[in-house]
């Protein structure tokens, strides 16, 4: 009985370090549309002034900071297809890609897409059914999964669970836009998330995100709805990580009990989308996006995730092709209104995530 005992403790105190604790790079970027509103998708590229330009323009500036070995996130706010027939819904911006945009997407690195967003169904209940088919096609044989809007609520709401790097995973999406029903296309509501976060809570998984489409646009400063969403996420149902998209414009990050929020990365890679600095009152404060490159420990054997380091990438340009700042007081001075930014939502409990330079980084290192 005693040698029974024995055994199973001798195996666990013979496997490696390294196959007791798991180390994990989560890329993440914001909103991207590789289209502007209206405009017909072509194979090649993106029409513009009635030429094509490719979708690796779009990518050339950032294309050396995602690493196929890494997670990659972004939030896909678009709808995909190959033709030009289906009508638009009623609205001010409709957004349409082409799947080749999405295929580049992923021979660039990116291999985890949130689609719960307010441009999800821009082209309707069919545009939700088309781009999930593409998105389904594109993926197949690749090691890529993506979780949003659906063609009822039961679609929307489901999170995807795979296996990266020997961890299991579950992500699921949330979003401000036309809520999905039992027997409606749309998105699972950041109003009434928890369907969503109960089947994300109840997935066998080590690490669990949320990706959120939330907020007031061009605002900085988290509303109610998405701390409320975020911390409960957290609080109650066991989120690991928070990904916040949608205000168009960065907000803080948040060290929130075990898990961290980060509200808003801003514009990423949206072709569509306003150049943000062209706007007079946001220049310097409001005109950037970030990359966050965010560093994880997992410890099998005590089923513990500790955050070792995020660093974040201010970028500029993303409504054409965005790349990181040219002049280094540039960036320091978008890093000092992200750290501002952050130290607005400490309540006491946890320290303010700090970026601090860090031989030509920005780097905040996590205490625990």
């Amino acid at each position: 009985m005693r040698l029974a005992l024995l055994v199973p403790l001798l195996l666990a105190l013979a496997l490696p370090l390294e196959a007791r604790e798991v180390d994990l790079t989560i890329v993440a970027v914001g909103d991207v549309a590789m289209n502007r509103t209206l405009e017909k998708v072509h194979p090649d590229g993106i029409l513009l002034w009635g030429k094509v330009s490719p979708f690796s323009k779009m990518t050339d500036g950032i294309q050396r900071y995602i690493n196929k070995k890494n997670l990659n996130f972004l939030n896909l706010e678009t709808t995909l297809t190959d033709s030009n027939d289906n009508p638009p819904e009623e609205k001010a911006y409709n957004f349409r890609s082409h799947p080749n945009s999405v295929k580049h997407l992923l021979k660039v690195g990116f291999n985890l897409f949130g689609f719960a967003n307010n441009h999800a169904q821009d082209y309707g209940a069919k545009g939700i059914k088309e781009t999930r088919r593409w998105l389904d096609e594109l993926g197949a044989g690749e090691d890529f999964w993506y979780a949003g809007a659906g063609e009822d609520l039961d679609q929307a709401s489901d999170p995807v669970v795979f296996k990266f790097k020997g961890l299991r995973i579950a992500f699921a999406a949330v979003a401000n836009g036309r809520a999905a029903t039992k027997h409606r296309a749309g998105v699972a509501s950041v109003h009434s998330p928890d369907l969503t976060l109960r089947k994300l809570r109840e997935a066998k998984a080590d690490i669990r995100i949320l990706s959120m489409h939330s907020g007031t646009e061009r605002k900085s400063t988290p509303d109610a709805v998405q701390r409320n969403t975020a911390r409960r996420a957290i609080d109650k149902y066991k989120v690991d990580l928070v990904i916040g998209h949608h205000p168009h414009v960065v907000q803080g990050v948040e060290r929130h009990g075990r898990g961290l929020i980060i509200y808003s990365l801003g514009n990423f890679m949206c072709r569509g989308c306003r150049d943000m600095g062209s706007v007079r009152e946001l220049r310097g404060e409001r005109d950037f996006g970030f990359l966050a490159r965010l560093s994880l420990r997992y410890d099998k054997k005590a089923r513990k995730l500790t955050f070792r380091k995020l660093e974040a990438l201010p970028v500029y340009d993303m409504h054409s092709g965005p790349h990181p700042f040219k002049k280094q007081e540039d960036a320091d001075l978008r890093i000092e209104v992200l750290n501002r930014l952050s130290a607005d939502l400490v309540d006491g409990k946890q320290p303010p995530v700090v970026f601090e330079a860090d031989d030509g980084k920005y780097v905040h290192r996590f205490k625990d």
